[in-house]
């Protein structure tokens, strides 16, 4: 039930008025967003943010370690650049805006807070564990001394009760703090929570009130709506969410539902909504800020920072993480004791092994899959049906790669699925004329945004109709050479074997070409062929009749590349020819020669995988022509 200070809202959501009509936000994308990029925010990053959020009106703008002033020299992880200069970059860049740093006392010194006011700082919030929140004190009266804004952070909130939260927060804005903070470090607060916390600061002290939230049980944005309704006049803020753990209250999401409880917060939503989509999309699109640790952080008030030390014991007892998180989170949310977590580690169950299952965003079609073909219009649909839902499951895009036959065939048509890796879905269909690749064209062409032209196709295909192209565009087509990318792949394969396995001979099975042979005997000291030998094959490579010549058992064989499936007394031969640690490498599935040489490591080479890590770059060079525009025409 609603207590009698309480009314409802059009969305039967409980309210209290705000102690005003606007709430100023805190923008610390470039302080606690720093964490999940491992505090690497370079000076330039600082000066192009903070400029955007200067112009957008962000008048509180917090830069630096995420740790704090002087966190990098105290090794609590490296900068790309010093505090000063960051603090300098962001000054230069949004000059109507009072910019700030996070301070530790006991990582940051008073010298480097002075370093600091003399490099540009305009406030410092000092953050110490709520129940010894009074040693910060004495840098509260440093910072005015400086001409510095000060806040005061209560690290842990949680740590200590809402009456004491209440009291202490009198001593410290008797001490000098302008703003006392209320932290919920581990995103484990409710809004009734925040509520107690701030009502009892409220009704005990005059300083202005602020809240930091995180979002590990998602409450982040709800607690500082609560925070404001309780008189907080700050609230801090990321763009996205970014931050250390699951992340903060995002800007954009604040902006939004203040305007929609009519607070004013001096920002228009739309201008930030663009900015964090231009500048910080790319890199959101890397990251993922939520995941069930931070669940488990937030339901027992444990914080991050210990999470190296609990991770450490719980390998060394063999229990699940997240348990004994749990375990010592509820036990004590502001100190980690060693004894104790090694008590709890021992008492734990011991961890049962778990993996990831893809099956909710693997390909499925029924009679298609990376390793089946199979022939028909229906196919081909099919194909692109799956790789369309797969694609909207992983935030890919589906391609497919067209490849014509090796000689004309009227009806021929084969799909199948290549690879589902990143940020695409591949597919390919093989065609054999032209009239089945336009029904394919016209039958994809509103669900595939790019196509792969295989030029190793059949040559009858060289060159596509104009009017093929007409139908999906020309600019969605990329011409690629499969046969080419295979080739480099199975040399890289080649290169790393003779690194591994030792560079002193090769031997391949089946007459290689000149490409791949000259490859192999710039590799390898001595190449031993049981094929056909190209013209002007290189001094180190020699041919072999067969095997039983028996000085070739003494040459210390290290891998054998086979082009072809031997017969089973070749298998035999080869076997006894390699180094008992060498290793096979098969140009496809041989299954009878695997089944022959049960013991010996056999690497297959899978024409399908050469397609790995090559999709971004065709897609960026897709991107690329895509962009390209023609230079304008000289005004005459």
């Amino acid at each position: 039930m609603a207590d009698s200070s309480t009314s409802w809202t059009k969305n039967n959501l409980p309210a209290r008025e705000p102690s005003s009509g606007r709430v100023e936000i805190m923008e610390c994308t470039l302080r606690d967003g720093s964490y999940a990029v491992d505090f690497k925010f370079t000076e330039n990053d600082t000066a192009i943010l903070a400029g955007v959020l200067g112009q957008l009106g962000f008048r509180w703008i917090e830069v630096g370690h995420g740790v704090g002033l002087g966190a990098a020299k105290a090794g609590k992880g490296s900068l790309p650049t010093t505090d000063e200069r960051l603090i300098d970059a962001a000054k230069r860049a949004a000059p109507n805006a009072q910019i700030g740093c996070f301070f530790i006392p006991g990582i940051g010194t008073a010298d480097q807070l002075k370093s600091a006011r003399d490099a540009g700082l305009d406030f410092v919030r000092i953050g110490y564990n709520a129940p010894e929140i009074e040693d910060a004190f004495p840098y509260l009266t440093l910072a005015r001394e400086l001409g510095l804004k000060p806040c005061l952070n209560f690290m842990k909130t949680y740590g200590i009760s809402p009456s004491t939260f209440g009291e202490k927060a009198r001593e410290g804005a008797s001490a000098g703090a302008d703003v006392v903070y209320c932290v919920d470090s581990a995103g484990s607060m409710f809004p009734d929570d925040v509520r107690k916390y701030l009502s009892s600061a409220r009704d005990r002290c005059e300083c202005k009130l602020g809240f930091h939230g995180h979002s590990n049980l998602q409450f982040a944005v709800a607690n500082s709506v609560e925070a404001v309704r309780c008189g907080a006049s700050f609230i801090d803020t990321t763009l996205y969410g970014l931050g250390r753990s699951a992340g903060n209250v995002p800007t954009e999401v604040a902006v939004a539902v203040f305007d929609n409880l009519g607070i004013e917060t001096g920002i228009d939503l739309f201008e930030v909504m663009d900015a964090a989509e231009e500048f910080m999309g790319p890199l959101m699109s890397q990251m993922q800020l939520y995941d069930m640790m931070s669940v488990a952080m937030g339901c027992s008030q444990f914080h991050s920072s210990f999470l190296p030390k609990v991770a450490a014991a719980a390998r060394k007892h063999g229990v699940e993480l997240r348990r004994l998180v749990v375990a010592m989170g509820k036990l004590d949310p502001v100190n980690l004791d060693e004894d104790s977590l090694n008590r709890v580690g021992a008492s734990l169950p011991k961890a049962k092994p778990g993996k990831a299952r893809d099956r909710l965003t693997s390909f499925a079609v029924p009679g298609i899959s990376a390793h089946s073909i199979s022939s028909s219009l229906s196919a081909v649909q099919s194909l692109v049906d799956g790789m369309t839902v797969t694609c909207a499951k992983r935030r890919a895009r589906p391609v497919l790669e067209l490849v014509a036959s090796e000689s004309p065939s009227p009806d021929l048509v084969l799909a199948d699925l290549v690879l589902a890796e990143g940020p695409v879905v591949l597919g390919r269909v093989v065609y054999g004329s032209f009239q089945v690749l336009e029904q394919v064209l016209k039958m994809t062409g509103n669900s595939v945004p790019l196509y792969l032209q295989d030029k190793d196709g059949g040559s009858w295909a060289a060159q596509w109709p104009a009017l093929l192209k007409e139908i999906v565009g020309g600019e969605r087509i990329l011409p690629v050479r499969s046969k080419r990318l295979f080739a480099s792949y199975v040399e890289d394969v080649v290169t790393t074997t003779a690194q591994r396995y030792g560079d002193f001979c090769m031997m391949i099975y089946g007459g290689p070409h000149a490409s791949l042979l000259r490859h192999c005997s710039e590799t390898f000291s001595n190449v031993v062929v049981r094929g056909d030998l190209p013209d002007g094959a290189p001094t180190n490579c020699w041919q072999i009749a067969d095997f039983s010549d028996r000085m070739h058992f003494d040459l210390g064989i290290g891998a054998a590349l086979l082009l072809c499936p031997p017969s089973p007394t070749d298998s035999a031969s080869i076997d006894q020819l390699l180094l008992p640690e060498g290793i096979v490498i098969t140009a496809g599935h041989f299954p009878r020669f695997e089944m022959d040489l049960p013991g010996r490591a056999i690497l297959r080479l899978d024409p399908n995988q050469a397609y790995r890590g090559q999709m971004e770059r065709w897609v960026a060079i897709s991107n690329l022509m895509k962009s390209a525009q023609p230079a304008p025409l000289a005004v005459q």
